[in-house]
């Protein structure tokens, strides 16, 4: 049975598809993807579990990151990972397609990792462009060290964005990453590429979008998560609606304040945008009750937490990174089940 915790993300993500529009992939439960992941963060098989180790709110939110995006780990689509006491969550090469495809205007993405020897060869279009003019991979060339990698998107349209890096830009990538010696990389280097170069392929894609907004930070946030030094937005955002806002509001739900104070420095572009959609603002923001209802969940969820940490051993930083290092590895069990490209 699930705690209220996660029964409290069920019923936000069912409000956020009423009042918002929030759209999940076809066949795609919420409920069933919560209890999957439910299991493993409570699941005690290598020590104390994740639940008592990390903090309430940042178990919500990681479930909401991974609702939002319709991801399920029972697929090996994202895992949770502890740093110290924040749970985060990532997605494998399989859900960062999966994310992508849903992406407005996208039509279809692969990515193809460039071994040594193989035939590559890139230019431009007439509006200069970036684009890969010739690509010929070869069966002897597969247990060579990897020299690059790249991504295309296809939009509806037809028409092409390419995005190539080098293994150094790669390695460069890797080495700003929290887990920096992880064992997926060395392991599962090629699919780790892969997955580096969509993530940068959709970038564009997803800050450009039209796709519901909280969507977008939840995929911003999941890629962020990974890095020492992300790179935050600094536009400014409604600060009722965003997946934060919901967690971490309990002051303003209990004053009433649902309306966040107008920034003297909002940009005329905000402020049209503002008045444009000023009919429907009730329906954009997570409701006060919706707020309440997680925010007692979390306390709840706390408490028991706390009483069985009193019973538990504290875990060391070394298991941290033994669990981000084997949380990754898991993602390939079934590698070979990663469909022909």
């Amino acid at each position: 049975m699930m705690t209220e915790l996660v029964q409290s993300v069920v019923n936000q993500i069912d409000n956020l598809k009423a009042k918002q529009g929030l759209q999940l992939p076809q066949g795609y439960s919420v409920s069933n993807a919560l209890q999957s992941a439910w299991l493993e963060l409570t699941d005690t098989t290598n020590g104390v579990p994740l639940v008592q180790k990390c903090d309430p709110k940042s178990i919500a939110k990681a479930l909401f990151n991974m609702a939002i995006q319709g991801l399920s780990s029972a697929k090996n689509q994202c895992y949770f990972i502890p740093y110290g006491k924040e749970l985060v969550l990532q997605r494998s090469y399989f859900g960062t397609i999966s994310v992508v495809n849903r992406l407005s205007n996208v039509k279809k993405i692969k990515a193809q990792v460039v071994f040594e020897g193989d035939e590559f060869e890139i230019g431009s279009d007439e509006d200069f462009n970036t684009v890969v003019k010739k690509f010929v991979p070869k069966f002897e060339n597969r247990d060579k060290s990897i020299v690059g990698a790249f991504a295309f998107i296809e939009k509806e349209d037809g028409s092409r964005d390419y995005t190539i890096m080098t293994k150094k830009e790669i390695d460069t990538s890797w080495n700003q990453a929290k887990a920096k010696n992880s064992g997926a990389r060395r392991n599962f280097s090629q699919e780790m590429a892969k997955r580096t170069v969509i993530n940068r392929a959709a970038k564009f894609y997803i800050n450009s979008s039209n796709d519901n907004e909280l969507f977008v930070q939840a995929i911003n946030d999941t890629t962020d998560k990974e890095y020492d030094d992300s790179r935050k937005d600094v536009t400014p955002e409604n600060s009722a609606n965003t997946i934060d806002a919901m967690i971490n509001s309990r002051k303003d739900s209990e004053q009433g304040n649902s309306e966040p104070e107008p920034s003297s420095e909002a940009s005329e572009t905000e402020k049209v945008a503002e008045d444009k959609h000023d009919d429907n603002k009730s329906d954009e923001k997570p409701s006060n009750e919706d707020i309440k209802s997680l925010d007692k969940a979390i306390e709840k969820t706390k408490k028991v937490d706390e009483n069985q940490n009193s019973n538990s051993k504290e875990m060391s930083s070394d298991d941290n990174s033994n669990e981000d290092e084997a949380g990754q590895e898991s993602l390939f069990d079934n590698i070979n089940d990663i469909p022909a490209e």
